[in-house]
């Protein structure tokens, strides 16, 4: 089975949702025997100069993209490359359409969700003051929470 391939250059993470990628040549190849569509394997007709840049590729028969592990040269004009789909390209699409809530974001959180990683400390600050007139038949406390300005007080 023939197939168009889409040789590129991934400029960026592997974790990374969209690539940044650099396309270096389109070119035709087939499968071979007995491979996996996640770990393909791939025969291609190309000079091997042209290729040795090459470390992302996308089959559009497919409908996925591929980080490529190795290049192999069978013989002269003839490359291999083994290849491992890289599944946050090729569902780029299904996991940005999905709606949840982030527990966890290294710039953004949500303070109304505890996820024990938001350190919060609580400091209480105790302030004594002696009435001018004192009590004359009774003791009371006076207890203020949530001062507006505590450096006023």
């Amino acid at each position: 089975m023939a197939f168009n391939i889409v040789l590129m250059r991934n400029k960026s993470e592997a974790i990374k949702v969209t690539k940044t990628t650099e396309t270096i040549s389109t070119v035709t190849g087939v499968l071979k025997e007995s491979t996996s569509i996640i770990d393909p394997v791939i025969k291609i007709e190309c000079d091997l100069s042209t290729v040795t840049t090459c470390n992302y590729l996308s089959i559009p028969t497919f409908g996925r993209f591929y980080f490529v592990n190795n290049i192999t040269s069978i013989n002269h004009g003839i490359v291999e490359f083994s290849c491992h789909c890289d599944v946050l390209s090729s569902f780029a699409n299904a996991i940005k359409a999905n709606k949840a809530i982030i527990k966890r974001q290294e710039n953004k959180w949500n303070l109304y969700i505890n996820d024990g990683s938001f350190r919060i400390y609580q400091n209480p600050m105790i302030v004594t003051k002696n009435f001018p007139n004192g009590f004359n038949a009774h003791e009371f406390v006076l207890a203020v929470a949530g001062a507006v300005n505590p450096s006023n007080s």
